[in-house]
């Protein structure tokens, strides 16, 4: 069960920014200055190369803010939750905490970065070489009223409003909902963040989303009438606790909710109840919910109204990724987005 909480934290904000320090030593007693700009290369495992873009920009003196990008798959990238830089040395974690996802560790030699990204536990040295200055982000960020640590995500284009999605984050699932919101700002979708803890039951975290929804309806770029929510694991409870209240979603996303029961399969009838179209996503090697039979349940539960759907992804994990392998020719296949994920995502918003 967890609650909203009204703070950055866990690593949860987009575009976290974090400070740096340069050396202290008597040789350097004024703070070295972070590298900043737009820097590119290749990392190659066993034959297989990937481009890797890093966007580093110094939103104030001394903050940096990054962001990783794939060329050849702009669906996996991220805002990381860590970022520190003493000279001469840059640290980026996409989680905000443990050693699992991708960090990079590099040393800073005049406009080049020299150093090892890891991906879980492969490891592939680099250099990448400063190619101007840092990218636009292709979205603006405003701040929620009242809730002055939430950041709304707003396409940058010339719509006037916009399917919204409020993604209820637990410390588990933050990297994965600041990387949908990023993704989804930038293809026309608006998008904020909600950190939540475990500390109340989903009831109490129930008042606190809809609380949240009613000033998101209310904001100039939104559209009152096409806000929902994301959720999950263990979120999407909370999330279905929230949608029998006032203001009620337009629609949900739930991503690997345990319906393993006819009791935990029971608590989305209420969206069936109210009629809320819902897309719900398994990823078929997840590991945490008995897939199949949750799949079953559910569909039973949210009824086969017009709108909903419920979709088991092959060959993907938890976070809707092809896990990276060794070809036949013994080449590296680098880990993959799952087939069908983010298209038919992006599809079924912009369907609402």
């Amino acid at each position: 069960m967890y609650s909203v909480a009204w703070r950055v934290g866990g690593g949860v904000s987009l575009g976290l920014a974090v400070a740096c320090s340069g050396n202290t030593g008597p040789e350097n007693k004024t703070a070295a200055p972070p590298p900043t700009g737009h820097y590119e290369g290749p990392i190659t495992y066993q034959g297989s190369e990937l481009r890797v873009a890093l966007e580093l920009r110094e939103i104030r003196p001394g903050q940096l803010q990054a962001e990783v990008r794939f060329p050849q798959l702009p669906e996996l990238g991220f805002e990381p939750a860590r970022v520190s830089y003493q000279a001469p040395q840059l640290r980026v974690a996409q989680q905000a905490t443990g050693s699992g996802g991708i960090q990079v560790q590099a040393v800073q030699e005049g406009d080049f970065l020299r150093g090892v990204l890891s991906w879980d536990s492969l490891q592939a040295d680099f250099v990448w070489a400063r190619r101007g200055e840092a990218a636009p982000r292709g979205f603006r960020e405003q701040a929620l009223p009242g809730y002055q640590q939430l950041r709304l995500l707003l396409p940058d284009d010339t719509l006037a409003r916009h399917v919204t999605l409020a993604l209820v984050a637990s410390p588990a699932t933050a990297a994965a909902a600041g990387q949908r919101a990023m993704y989804l700002a930038r293809h026309g979708i608006a998008a904020l963040v909600l950190p939540a803890s475990a500390t109340l039951p989903d009831s109490a975290g129930g008042v606190a989303l809809a609380a949240v929804l009613a000033v998101l309806r209310q904001q100039a770029g939104v559209d009152s009438s096409k806000v929902g929510y994301w959720g999950r694991g263990r979120t999407t409870s909370m999330v279905a606790a929230a949608a029998s209240l006032s203001p009620r979603p337009e629609f949900v996303l739930l991503e690997g909710a345990a319906a393993d029961t006819r009791d935990e399969a029971q608590l989305y009838s209420v969206f069936n109840r109210l009629r809320v179209p819902v897309l719900a996503c398994y990823g078929a090697l997840d590991t945490t919910v008995q897939v199949r039979e949750s799949a079953r349940r559910l569909r039973t539960a949210l009824g086969y109204r017009r709108g909903t759907q419920v979709r088991i992804l092959p060959q993907a994990t938890p976070d809707f990724v092809q896990p990276g392998r060794t070809r036949p020719d013994g080449q590296w296949q680098w880990p993959q987005p799952a087939a069908g994920y983010w298209a038919g995502m992006l599809e079924w918003l912009r369907q609402r």
